[in-house]
């Protein structure tokens, strides 16, 4: 029999099973190659996958995340996913107290975490800090990006590349029914790309579905092998990042933003922006996890 590779399966930003965005993930995969990686990833045609090998001294886990189309320096849902995965399912003791540290190609990212009893209770992600890149001053394009008329984009805030790890272009919506019915113009997205690289873009409006919620957005990225996402952390840490720079709304308690419900896959992302001297110190992002189940797959030759 081929040799083969055992991976659980989890739902990410969400508390209810078949909800929020599916991540698997595979312990013990220090033996595989980048390759044999994308592979298994392109053949589960999940959002992501995560890869889980030995740590540097400093880290708990080292995790490369893998899209069926290419490996990510850093992504939201799988590092909270794999945060719930090693402190829930597989029970790590981490070398700090309600911290844990995951190796990336980025670097180490801080989890911050906090237990009741055995159930976690919350876990947050601290994202790189981030850079407010190009301004899309054509909002007739975005607008034609989107399949959308150009009134239907916020006139008073701007569309902007905003960088926590990875490069999303921000749009923002003026209503709820203009993001349910935008689509992507793939074609034109292409055109875009060769002049500058996003990992995604981001539309989103401050009309929710849920009234305690602050935003509700659709990810898209194709380009990477993921048409639609139904929950994007590592967005979501630069949406929180923008609408704080233009005073749009107050994060400095966690807020839900949601996402996936054109997908029929509600998801809640909480954001939180900590400020030191007027200055953003701490870009916060979690949610809530559902463990799903339990697979094997064939090891690629």
């Amino acid at each position: 029999m081929a040799n083969t590779i055992k991976f659980q399966l989890i739902d990410v930003f969400t508390s209810e099973p078949f909800g929020g965005n599916p991540l698997a993930i595979f312990d013990n995969a220090d033996d595989l190659s980048a390759e044999q990686m994308l592979k298994i990833a392109k053949e589960l045609n999940l959002s992501e996958s995560v890869f889980l090998h030995k740590a540097s001294e400093e880290a708990d886990v080292k995790m490369r995340i893998f899209t069926p189309g290419m490996e990510l320096p850093t992504a939201g849902h799988p590092t909270i996913g794999t945060a719930y995965y090693l402190l829930k399912e597989k029970g790590i003791s981490p070398k700090k107290e309600n911290e844990l540290l995951l190796e990336q190609n980025i670097g180490n990212l801080k989890v911050q975490y906090e237990k009741n009893g055995n159930e976690i209770s919350k876990i947050l992600m601290e994202q790189p800090l981030p850079k407010f890149e190009q301004t899309f001053k054509d909002k007739k394009l975005v607008a034609s990006l989107l399949s959308i008329e150009e009134d239907e984009i916020e006139e008073d805030f701007p569309c902007r590349i905003v960088n926590c790890g990875n490069p999303f272009l921000m749009v923002p919506v003026r209503t709820l029914a203009s993001v349910q019915k935008l689509k992507l113009n793939n074609e034109l997205f292409s055109e875009i790309l060769d002049e500058i690289f996003i990992t995604g873009v981001m539309a989103f409006t401050m009309e929710t579905q849920n009234q305690e919620h602050i935003t509700h957005s659709r990810m898209f990225a194709p380009h990477i092998g993921v048409a639609e996402d139904p929950a994007t952390g590592s967005a979501h840490g630069p949406l929180a990042c923008y609408l704080h720079n233009y005073n749009m709304v107050d994060l400095s308690k966690l807020s839900i933003g949601e996402q996936g419900y054109e997908l029929g896959r509600p998801s809640q992302v909480k954001m939180k922006i900590v400020q030191e001297d007027g200055r953003i110190s701490k870009v916060m992002v979690g949610g809530s996890c559902v463990q799903m189940g339990s697979g094997e797959i064939r090891i690629p030759e």
